[in-house]
């Protein structure tokens, strides 16, 4: 093994994914800003009666969690890339596939990772455990991934069975994700993709002369069908009865947004089964919950009202002495896109679940208003500069994921 590093800093590691149990070499991600490995040995402890020591600390699966966070810039999101073989860009359709996770580590006096790394770690059957986005006002926007599983080597750990002769033979990981950043450097508008790190002025509200959305017509609750612009719930102040943030003649928007975020948590639990020690599977636990926050600039306050008899007209009823159903809140469509390639949609179910008035005080801070919006089992995200090698061109038929009727 190469000369010890006198330190790890971001120019000497790099990550990459693969399908698990593929012969694909790795894929580096690009655009990443940090990775973190967690490892933790369960143990179940058992004491018996006629002495105060332990009997024995049984060791039980271990966890691994993988956690990254990358620019948005018009590569491939990590989760896109973690979920390469999936039927469909539906959460659903994601929830199975597997991969397997590569972390690099190159001589601290090299200017890229490039080449044969010196050090190198694999995790092998790692599922997405949580996705979240996120839009800020005075910063990039962002993907943060959680990859979770029971398998890591590392190379050059010499404690690894190699012979088989407990039945575990693992053997030592070659180092065979090559680094694939030159010393030459790279930036975001040389990869041949959208581009260029994404902030505030790159999510799409509306085309030129605010020409979108397109003619693709309207959904069941009134919300526009563009795929490539965004669509937001009208209980936001400004925002319009199909959810756009249209532009006035001095062009700024109705709605001055400060940030949006969108996440869930698929909360993987293993199956297990007598005669071996390892799950079968991790699922996840459908339903899940899908969480969009949308903090805005006040301007009238929230125009939030709520009453115990609810606000809105009635629907339903029908039986002689019934009242009509009514209430306070309305089912709303929820789509970002942005300039660099991405789409994420989370269904036409979503409903306001909190609003947070708050700021305006004496030091001299505006009032802002934070919507949160909830639903379970929709979050379909798309890129229009996919990972290559897929078989299906899912972009082509967007519409059919992110703006159905």
């Amino acid at each position: 093994m190469a000369t010890a590093n006198n330190r790890i800093f971001y120019a000497c590691q790099q990550v990459g994914l693969k399908p698990d149990g593929s012969s694909e070499g790795f894929a580096a991600i690009h655009g990443v800003q940090s990775v973190g490995i967690t490892t933790n040995f369960n143990l179940s402890q058992v004491f018996e009666l006629g002495q105060i020591s332990i009997y024995e600390n049984i060791e039980e699966i271990p966890d691994v969690e993988v956690t990254m966070s990358k620019v948005l810039d018009g590569t491939p999101p990590i989760y896109l890339m973690a979920t390469k073989g999936a039927s469909t860009p539906t959460l659903s359709g994601r929830q199975n596939e597997k991969s397997v996770f590569a972390l690099g580590i190159w001589p601290d006096t090299n200017d890229s990772a490039n080449g044969a790394p010196s050090s190198q770690v694999e995790c092998s059957g790692m599922f997405v455990s949580s996705i979240a986005y996120n839009f800020p006002l005075e910063d990039n926007f962002s993907e943060d991934i959680t990859l979770v599983g029971n398998h890591k080597i590392w190379h050059g750990d010499s404690r690894v069975v190699t012979d088989g002769a407990a039945g575990a033979a693992y053997g030592t990981p070659a180092l065979d994700f090559t680094g694939s950043f030159t010393d030459a450097g790279e930036d975001p508008s040389g990869l041949g993709t959208g581009g260029g790190v994404n902030r505030r002025e790159n999510i799409i509200f509306g085309g030129p002369n605010n020409a979108y959305p397109d003619a693709s017509g309207t959904n069941g609750d009134g919300y526009h069908r563009d795929p490539d612009v965004s669509c937001l719930p009208q209980e936001i102040h400004g925002i319009s009865t199909s959810g756009t943030n249209d532009k006035d003649s001095n062009g700024s928007y109705a709605t001055h947004i400060n940030s949006i975020s969108m996440s869930t948590d698929l909360g993987r639990e293993q199956i297990l089964e007598l005669g071996r020690k390892s799950p079968y599977h991790r699922y996840a636990t459908f339903p899940v919950e899908v969480t969009c926050e949308i903090e805005v600039t006040a301007i009238s306050g929230d125009l939030i009202s709520a009453t115990e008899e609810g606000i809105l007209s009635g629907t339903g009823g029908g039986s002689a002495g019934c009242a009509a159903d009514s209430g306070n809140l309305s089912n709303a469509t929820i789509r970002v896109a942005t300039c660099e390639g991405l789409r994420v949609y989370l269904g036409k179910k979503n409903k306001l679940s909190s609003v947070n008035y708050a700021g305006g005080d004496a030091g001299g801070g505006n009032a802002t208003v934070t919507y949160t919006f909830t639903t379970f089992n929709d979050f379909t995200v798309m890129h229009q500069y996919d990972i290559a090698g897929k078989t299906t061109d899912w972009w082509g038929a967007r519409s059919t994921y992110l703006a159905p009727a």
